[in-house]
């Protein structure tokens, strides 16, 4: 009795308030004794009495007297948050700087976290996904000629092939085709009196909606009647055309509009969550029935062709069946329909149909193209925000560690009166769980705002983004169990340490000792910090360099005072024989408007995203085998296609407007095609063709320009070889194959006009210009040209800046981080540098010491994060173009970047430092 009385005494003289009144915190010490102490012979009540006589008035105690050991745990849990709670408001600045710091590291990664789960993790939104299955190992795009696949991977299947693989595999519930490239279309309500507009479109088979359990919202969907040549044309109309452009009309179901001059009814409104078969930029806003493409696309049209893939392939699997068993199946299957066409095979197609094949891939995602182009790209991004937020837990866990520390005398005392330590660990846990889903909830709002933008950034060309923002069930569990886990890094270790006291502590004076408890591991935080700061500053400099070296590549053309017009002809129901005479009124109408210098049409342009491959026969030349390198792009153009361009003729000559159809073919070709096919022979003058070796003398080589990059990709490859054919010209080929191309590449879609520096044409001066020439011909786009080049690198712009915002946060954490631990270290060493200044030392050699502390922390995290910064790079060296990923300059730029914060860090604690003087120092004791 007489020894606890001492102790309560102890308690009075060191915790008591000038005001007479007890602190908050001893209401949970007293309340802590455990049941020894009360049977002992008194009880907190009477601690509490005895205490009033000798020193005053004491806060009533609001707790029981029962020991919280032999409460109920929930109710000791909600005593802790009550704890919690009171100790958050009445630290507002850590509670402030806490929640903000977790908002940003739980924000950011939730964000990209959102964009993983839609891009690569989440299925379509149809009945059963994981029944679905298709045909490709990675999704293909496009139009592959001829009966073989490149490689022996059949992604790409023709009508035909797809007809008779749904006809003759067992196994399978539904299969559906679709168009794998999509189309323009243009589009006009029959009784709206107005012009056509552009949209996007799509030709599915008749069971499309059916295979993906898919019913319409309003109407009806496409059914297998409608996939016939001989039933009606109709069309489904997407929910995001319904809502914008017909503001959900009911009358559009059943309406009549002509769909690229041709009649098509409206018979339903997909479901508004459902973007087609593939997570994209550009979702279809009409569905059209595969056997209505002959309708629209005429002569062009690809359904018929037995040689001309074109069509993904998704199915569902019957119940009981496996993948692989009909993935046997239909590779037998492949092989009878192409044994079945071997009398239309070339011989070099003969040679490779054993090697051809055909794999199923898991289909309930899509075809996921966008897993392909931003799938790497969403993991370094994810592991960057990582990054971030392990600075963040890291700081966190200093400051709590240091608040743990500033309350050992309370946690001394918790100790002396029969605390248990685990019972102290877990009202510190409380906090910082508590602290933890405060954070993950605000986090939660920085990732939505974070989402959209990125979103917004990420999809600019389309008004409907087919991601939601709002997190899904699936990303809030990620920000709970993220939540969790930050509460775990920073809060686990700081509360078990904070318990590691002597009781006998809470009678000693804290500042008279020497020891500052948790020093090591404070500043080995800080050396983490700086380490992990030093590789992502690093990575955003790469980045940022590879972004600058693709911005000022030499692509082979002029950018400046060019803009380019997209059109398309077939939209507007020209014929083949009708272009000629278009393009030279569209280039007479547009050259008359003032500041014109030079005017071009072109099947496309450079970096227009689009490209065309043809394998090259060169005259007098054996025919190329099938593993030869010997393919070539190429484009149809009009004459001054390369003046408005500023591609510049190296030899020879340009297409001109002697070129005409009954004059001989001529073609100009790239730097990179004459050393390709004629090393050092002199190619004008030489004669190649495609489409067989029976057409290798169908072109003659007039004219060798500067190399030009047409695509983005593989631009650490060298330019690879193309060519340029008049438009006026034309060669008949017997191959139908071979024939559909030709017909399809006289519809040039990309008008060049290039001007006078100094002049200015606007948009509507060119809308006019098209006006005068047919108001029906419909302009999809209107764009200069570093912008069209610009956008090309959308993707890697975006990328780069994000990494370098995460590189920035993290540079500003380590400093702060820095800041922290030496202004708490400052406040522990008072005394010690009062009596240093009291001994002789001077201000300057005070600053000195502080500021060497700081460094002596940050050179260690520097000589840990340039080997983290080294193996940062190898790891980003397939995303890197033209960077060597052991870049020294960048990783001494991101040494000196961290280097000078945590010397700016450390200024202000060791300006404080040198104004200490003796007396401030015993003050403070």
């Amino acid at each position: 009795m007489k020894g606890l009385r001492r102790l309560l005494s102890r308690i009075v003289a060191l915790l008591r308030k000038p005001d007479g009144r007890f602190d908050e915190e001893i209401e949970a010490h007293i309340s802590l004794l455990t049941d020894e102490n009360i049977r002992a012979g008194m009880g907190p009540e009477e601690a509490r009495r005895r205490a009033h006589l000798k020193f005053g008035p004491v806060q009533p105690v609001r707790e029981d007297c029962r020991t919280e050991q032999a409460l109920p745990f929930a109710e000791t849990s909600f005593r802790d948050l009550r704890r919690a709670l009171r100790r958050l408001r009445n630290s507002p600045g850590f509670t402030v700087t806490a929640l903000f710091t977790l908002s940003v590291g739980i924000g950011a990664t939730t964000s990209i976290f959102t964009l993983i789960h839609a891009v690569l993790l989440q299925s379509l939104p149809v009945a059963h996904p994981q029944q679905l299955f298709r045909i490709g190992k990675i999704p293909r795009c496009c139009v592959n000629g001829g009966y073989i696949e490149g490689g022996g991977d059949y992604g790409l299947v023709s009508d035909e092939l797809y007809n008779y693989l749904r006809d003759h595999t067992n196994g399978v519930e539904q299969l559906a085709a679709f168009d794998s490239a999509g189309t323009f279309l243009g589009v006009m309500r029959a009784d709206s009196g107005g012009v056509a507009e552009t949209y996007f479109g799509e030709y599915v088979s008749g069971n499309y909606f059916t295979m993906f359990g898919i019913r319409a919202i309003a109407g009806r969907v496409l059914s297998a009647g409608d996939d016939v040549s001989a039933a009606p044309p109709v069309a489904v109309m997407s929910y995001r055309a319904w809502r914008d452009q017909y503001s959900r009309d009911p009358s559009v179901i059943g309406a009549l509009f002509h769909i690229n001059g041709k009649l098509f009814t409206i018979v339903g409104v997909a479901p508004s969550d459902f973007y087609g078969h593939a997570l994209t930029n550009l979702p279809p806003d009409f569905y059209l029935p595969l056997a209505t493409e002959p309708l629209v696309k005429g002569e062009s049209s690809l359904l018929r062709k037995t040689d001309v893939a074109w069509l993904n392939v998704i199915g569902r699997i019957r119940p009981g069946s496996s993948v692989a068993g009909i993935e046997a199946q239909m590779r037998m299957e492949l092989q009878d329909w192409l044994k079945a066409h071997w009398g239309d095979m070339s011989a070099g197609e003969r040679s490779q149909l054993p090697q051809q094949s055909l794999n199923l891939a898991p289909g309930g995602a899509g075809m996921t193209f966008m897993q392909l182009q931003y799938g790497d790209w969403l993991w370094i991004l994810m592991a960057a925000a990582a990054s971030v937020l392990l600075i963040v837990c890291i700081n966190l866990a200093n400051l709590m560690l240091v608040r743990g520390l500033d309350r050992r005398p309370q946690t001394s005392l918790s100790l002396a009166l029969g605390a248990r330590r685990t019972r102290l660990v877990q009202e510190s846990l409380t906090e910082c769980l508590l602290l933890s889903l405060l954070g993950g909830a605000a986090g939660l709002g920085v990732a939505f705002l974070t989402t959209r933008m990125i979103l917004r950034l990420a999809f600019q060309t389309t008004s409907e983004v087919p991601i939601a923002a709002l997190p899904s069930p699936a990303v809030l569990a990620f920000a709970l169990a993220l939540s969790v886990l930050t509460c775990v890094l920073f809060g686990a270790v700081p509360a078990w340490l904070s318990t590691r006291v002597n009781p006998i502590e809470a009678l000693r004076g804290a500042n008279r000792s020497t020891r500052h408890p948790g020093s090591r591991l404070r500043k080995a935080l800080v050396v983490g910090q700086v380490a992990i700061s030093v590789a992502l500053v690093s990575s955003s400099g790469l980045l940022l360099l590879t972004l600058s070296h693709l911005e000022r590549e030499d692509l082979g053309f002029e950018q400046d005072l060019r803009t380019v017009i997209n059109i398309d002809p077939l939209l507007a129901g020209y014929k083949p024989e009708q272009l000629d005479s278009l393009y030279r009124r569209i280039r007479d109408s547009l050259s008359a408007l003032p500041g014109t210098a030079s005017v071009a049409c072109a099947l496309y342009t450079p970096q227009s995203g689009d490209e065309w491959d043809e394998t090259i026969y060169v005259e007098g030349k054996p025919a190329p085998g099938p593993s030869a390198d010997s393919g070539a792009g190429w484009a149809r153009v009009t004459p001054e296609y390369f003046a408005a361009l500023g591609n510049p003729i190296l030899k020879g000559r340009a297409i001109t407007d002697q070129d005409i159809g009954h004059s001989r073919h001529v073609a100009v070709v790239n730097d990179a095609f004459a050393r390709k096919f004629f090393a050092n022979e002199d190619p004008i003058g030489r004669h190649f063709g495609k489409g067989g070796l029976n057409y290798a003398a169908d072109y003659e080589i007039v004219g060798v320009a500067k190399d030009a990059r047409f695509a983005n990709y593989n631009l650490d490859k060298p330019i690879t070889a193309f060519f340029y054919l008049p438009e006026a010209q034309s060669t008949a080929y017997k191959e139908s194959m071979a024939a559909s191309t030709e017909l399809r590449s006289h519809f040039l879609h990309d008008v060049v006009v290039e001007a006078h520096p100094g002049a200015i044409i606007t948009n509507a001066m060119l809308r006019g210009a098209f006006a005068s020439v047919d108001p029906r011909l419909p302009i999809r786009q209107i764009q200069r040209m570093d912008k069209q080049v610009s956008s090309t690198f959308d993707q890697q712009r975006l990328i780069a800046r994000l990494v370098a915002l995460f590189g920035i946060l993290s540079l500003a954490l380590a400093a702060v981080g820095l800041y922290g631990v030496m202004s708490y270290d400052l406040a522990r060493r008072t005394s010690e540098i009062g009596v240093r200044m009291a001994l002789g030392a001077n201000r300057k050699s005070i600053f000195v010491l502080i500021v060497r502390s700081a460094m002596t922390l940050a050179v260690f995290g520097l000589t840990l994060g340039i080997p983290l910064a080294l193996i940062a790079g190898r790891l980003l060296n397939s995303q890197l173009y033209g960077v060597n990923p052991h870049n020294p300059v960048i990783v001494t730029i991101a040494t000196i970047a961290l280097a000078l914060a945590a010397l700016i860090a450390a200024l202000v604690p060791a300006f404080r430092a040198s104004s200490i003087s003796p007396a401030d120092a015993v003050r403070a004791e």
